[in-house]
This record gives C-alpha cells, structure tokens and sequence, in this order.
C-alpha cells in the first residue's frame, strides 16, 4: 500500500500515513470511532523528502501494516515548529476537512496582489493562531512577518484572509449584517486604527483561535511563506462550491456561529 506524508496544521504535527487524503482527513476529523468532531487542515508533502533533524526513516519504517492487514493511519514524525523545518517545495495539495470529516482540495494558484480594498483581515494558522487586521495585501503581509526585523518574527506562516465586507473600506460606518465575528465595536476599532501612511500596518484583533476555522467565510484562499516564497491556495468560486463541492460547502457552513 501506498504512504502519504502529511504536514497538519491542526495540530502542528509532520505525519506519515498509508490513508489517502479524503480517508486522513476524515480520520482527523472525527476518529477513528467517530467519537470526535473537528476541522482539521492539512498539507500534502513529497514523502520521499529528508529533513535534517528529523528521524524520517523510523517514522516511514513504522508506516506499514497492522497484523490484520489494515492500513496504518498515522506514524508520527514531529509535533514540534514542523513548518518552519519543510521546504516550501516540497509542499503539495492543501485539504479542508470539516467536523463531519468532508473534505475539500485546494491546488495551488497563481497569486495576483491585491491592490483593494484598503484594509484585510487574516486568519493565522500556523504556527500561530491569532486573527490579524491589516493595510498589508497577503504577499506584502507574509513579508512582514517573515521578517527577521519583526519583533513579532516568524520563519514560515500559513493564513486565510477573511471577509470584511464594508468594514474594509469603511470600519466606521460600514454594515455587518452578514458577519458572524462577534465584537463588532472591536474589531471597528481594530481596522479604525490601522495606518497606511507609514504608522500602523496591522493589529491583533483576536489573540486566540477558535476551535474552528470559519470557512465559509475566507475571502480567497490560503497562503503559506517565507521571505523567499510565497504559495496561494485559491477557493474555489460559489458556483464550483455550490455545484461540484456542494456537500462540502453545506457541512462547512454547519460550523457554529459566535
């Protein structure tokens, strides 16, 4: 049977398996036993990589199967800043998997700056969890923070923009009937205090992340970089999610509002 190499981000954790995504994802998700519910968000990794550190050939040694014949489903690597030491080169399909263990594929895209709106919103993902409002497009974001000149620095990051709706252009008097954020007052006056014009570029909007990530909201995909390289993960359109993924659309939008 095949291995997969899997780099999760919910935990972080680099994980060898002999399940497939679809079959991993759903293992995430809700167990084996079915006795758990949770999103989970994952990457496929090139399995034949070496990583200086890390005892990769024990891991893919204990990936085989067990005495009745059914597949392995994880062999643990690392739990341990996992990120920061794959190569972003190595790095495959990015997976969506939503409490009820559905999951979606994103490939990746070619990225275009995004010269509006004025102000975004991010999601952190990994390493870190925090939600981040910003005057910095993505790539101009993962710059940033990425930089060794951060005091807020970190190697790699993954991220989701989120949606703002008229908050973007307009914190203070811009409609929120369609968010589900709560603390509405907050995060006004999170975006009201960004700066472009050389002062502040981003704020810590929500120090913690939920126990789910809002899916139906990310705005227009998922990023993963460095100061070197900088990979997008596209969502697909609402015709393709209401269409081709529509039993994945309705589960992720299951997720509780708060």
């Amino acid at each position: 049977m095949s291995q997969y190499l899997y780099l999760s981000f919910t935990p972080e954790a680099l994980i060898f398996s002999m399940l497939p995504p679809e079959q991993f994802g759903k293992y995430l998700a809700i167990g084996d036993k079915k006795q758990s519910s949770s999103h989970a968000i994952f990457l496929s990794v090139d399995p034949s990589i070496d990583i200086e550190g890390l005892q990769m050939d024990v891991a893919r040694a204990r990936c085989t199967e067990h005495r009745d014949g059914t597949p392995r489903r994880s062999a643990y690597v690392s739990i341990y800043r996992v990120l920061e030491r794959v190569p972003l080169s190595a790095l495959g399909d990015l997976h969506l998997a939503t409490k009820d263990g559905l999951v979606l594929t994103l490939q990746q895209g070619q990225y275009q700056p995004q010269a509006d709106p004025e102000r975004f919103m991010y999601q952190e993902i990994c390493p870190v969890g925090p939600r981040v409002v910003s005057t910095l497009e993505p790539r101009e974001f993962c710059q940033y923070v990425t930089h060794v000149d951060n005091p807020l620095y970190m190697p790699k990051i993954a991220f989701a923009d989120m949606q703002l709706g008229n908050l973007a252009d307009d914190p203070e008097n811009g409609g929120v009937s369609n968010l589900p954020y709560p603390s509405i007052s907050h995060l006004r006056t999170c975006l009201e205090s960004l700066d472009s014009n050389g002062g502040k570029k981003t704020k810590i909007e929500r120090r913690g992340m939920r126990p789910d990530i809002i899916y139906y909201m990310v705005q227009n995909g998922f990023y993963i970089g460095d100061q070197q390289d900088f990979l997008y993960y596209p969502m697909p359109d609402n015709d393709a999610l209401l269409g081709e993924h529509n039993r994945w659309w309705n589960s992720a939008q299951t997720i509780e509002r708060y």
